[in-house]
């Protein structure tokens, strides 16, 4: 299904909960070694950032699981604008546009003006 589809809510309610697994960060590699890369798992938790080892054979579950995550955040998203949506229409909350302030025309002084010193 293409993501950028309309959806209804319960649609995209229904897309989150097949989302079975789940994590945030970035996979790095960490160093090399003889049977190939070390792995880490970097994330920002706890106003500090997470590094955690990965196995080579786990980086690609590790990566499909940071890719729920991110498909989770864009159905979220798409639900809360269609719910706000919806709540604006429903309460008529719609945007007022504020009248443009008309320019104020000075009289003309027949004396220049000068500037007080600052002392």
């Amino acid at each position: 299904m293409n993501s950028n589809s309309p959806l209804t809510p319960q649609a995209l309610l229904e897309q989150i909960l097949q989302i079975e697994q789940m994590e945030h960060g970035s996979v790095c590699v960490s160093g090399q070694g003889p049977n190939g890369p070390y792995y880490n798992l970097n994330s920002w938790e706890d106003g500090h950032n997470q590094c955690r080892y990965v196995s080579q054979e786990k980086v690609p579950a590790v990566q499909q699981a940071i890719d729920g995550y991110q498909k989770y955040r864009q159905l979220t998203e798409r639900y809360a604008q269609q719910v706000i949506q919806k709540t604006r229409a429903e309460l008529q909350i719609g945007v007022k546009k504020k009248p443009r302030p008309q320019p104020k025309s000075r009289p003309k002084s027949s004396s220049p003006k000068t500037r007080k010193s600052a002392s």
